[in-house]
């Protein structure tokens, strides 16, 4: 089977409330249907939003794109501020909640993909 290159707009894609966290909204890019190794998203947290604590199968890697935030992780709340970068690794607990008045701005990659 070949594969293609995929190109993408951001803009082309529409943001869609997560009903499972506190007024975030995900932009999904690229997921396991297009790709079978990564998944990459970018997430809107709201003023007072929040991705709640959660864990995953698969790592993530979450970039401070606009905006900061308290990200808990390793049982810790710690300060990321735009251009910060968060590993998480599988199965380790994590979230992000937006106590400032902005719109905070985050690009998520999940990898690897299991299934």
């Amino acid at each position: 089977m070949s594969m293609q290159t995929l190109i993408k707009k951001a803009d082309e894609k529409k943001w869609a409330k997560n009903s499972s966290h506190r007024e975030v909204y995900i932009n999904t890019l690229l997921d396991e249907t297009e790709n079978k190794n990564i998944i990459v998203r970018l997430a809107k947290i709201m003023p007072g939003g929040e991705i709640m604590p959660h864990t995953h199968e698969n790592q993530e890697t979450i970039y401070f794109l606009e905006g900061e935030g308290s990200v808990l992780a390793d049982g810790e709340r710690r300060r990321v501020k735009k251009g910060g970068l968060v590993n998480v690794p599988a199965g380790c607990e994590h979230g992000i909640l937006n106590d400032t008045d902005g719109e905070l701005l985050l690009y998520c990659v999940f990898a690897p993909i299991r299934s």
